[in-house]
């Protein structure tokens, strides 16, 4: 990325014992998934951060140069936390400021969370110099429910809830409903040649969301170059050769050797919308979760879609377990918050 100054990363906190670097390549990976699950824990969240998966998302990054926008917190040596951030113009017209805020409770009441949050708003400064846009622009976080610490940083700093998520649990899989599609539609696994089409549906269904970015940001090999990534767990509903609705699906073994599935995307093509389409992907996607030897399922939700997604998950047998909240804060040169 290019930039017209590189801040340095915070001064230590000597007190604490808390200091702050430059993250260094991929090898940090490990440490930081401990951290990083250490806060869900905290936080009762469901979906784990393995390392395979953090090394892929590290190695797909768009708009975001680890290298000079990810800082590295330690402890005595250990580290317990990591500050990151990257831009995305999104398909509303709007630029995020997408800022990674990630303190390990081992960190909370040293100050550590304040002193990231100010260095991410310091490098979302530079790079937005380097990348200058007349998009109305935002810096914002995604915060999970019961991260106190953070919360209390960037209330103090101004930032204000505008949306809220959740993961939603199905506890068991019994009692799955019907699979009923209008004729002409089929539910399959696509193949590998049409996994560029449903990539494209996917990116097409979910454009008119909140916060979504722009189509150009999204690659089809983040999608199944994923560790997690299965064609066998894929659910498309085709109307003819045309992806219609479908579920991308992932298994996680459980530290108790059980299977839990995730349905990690779930979405309607616009055209193709009101007609039962998704309901029947979800149950068939329930049932190949449990054929595989999966014993529960959890997805996540906007639960403000417009789409009454909440409504439907919940019809299905999900219910919430977790919660998360986006906050975000007028960046200079922009508008107001939405």
């Amino acid at each position: 990325m290019t930039a017209l100054t590189t801040l340095a990363p915070p001064s230590s906190i000597d007190a604490a014992g808390v200091t702050f670097r430059r993250w260094r390549g991929l090898d940090e990976i490990p440490a930081m998934a401990t951290a990083n699950n250490a806060l869900r824990s905290q936080c009762a969240i469901l979906e784990p951060v393995t390392v395979e998966g953090m090394r892929h998302r590290y190695t797909h990054l768009v708009n975001s140069d680890a290298t000079e926008d990810c800082i590295v917190i330690e402890r005595d040596g250990v580290t317990q936390g990591y500050a990151r951030i990257e831009w995305h113009d999104l398909a509303d017209g709007d630029r995020l400021y997408d800022a990674t805020l990630l303190v390990s409770p081992a960190l909370w009441g040293t100050g550590a969370a304040a002193v990231a949050a100010e260095w991410l708003e310091g490098r979302a400064a530079e790079v937005a110099a380097a990348h200058p846009t007349d998009r109305r622009s935002f810096i914002g976080h995604y915060l999970f429910g019961g991260d106190a610490e953070s919360e209390s940083v960037l209330l103090a700093s101004g930032y204000e809830p505008v949306r809220w998520e959740a993961e939603l649990l199905r506890p068991d899989l019994e009692d799955i409903g019907p699979e009923v599609l209008p004729e002409g539609y089929a539910i399959r696994t696509p193949t590998v040649d049409e996994l560029p089409i449903v990539f494209d549906m996917y990116v097409s269904a979910f454009q008119e969301h909140w916060g979504e970015s722009e189509a150009s940001d999204h690659r089809i090999e983040e999608w199944i170059e994923d560790p997690n990534f299965r064609l066998e767990q894929e659910v498309v509903v085709f109307k003819g050769s045309e992806p219609a609705s479908g579920v991308h699906n992932m298994l996680e073994t459980q530290p108790d050797g059980s299977i839990r599935g995730v349905l990690a995307e779930v979405a309607t093509h616009p055209g193709h919308r009101r007609l039962g389409l998704a309901r029947a992907a979800i149950n068939h996607s329930l049932r190949l979760i449990r054929d595989a030897g999966g014993s529960s399922a959890y997805l996540g939700v906007d639960t403000g879609n417009h789409n009454r997604a909440m409504e439907l998950y919940e019809s299905c047998g999900f219910r919430q377990a977790s919660s998360g909240t986006n906050y975000r804060k007028s960046f200079p040169g922009g508008g107001a918050v939405r």
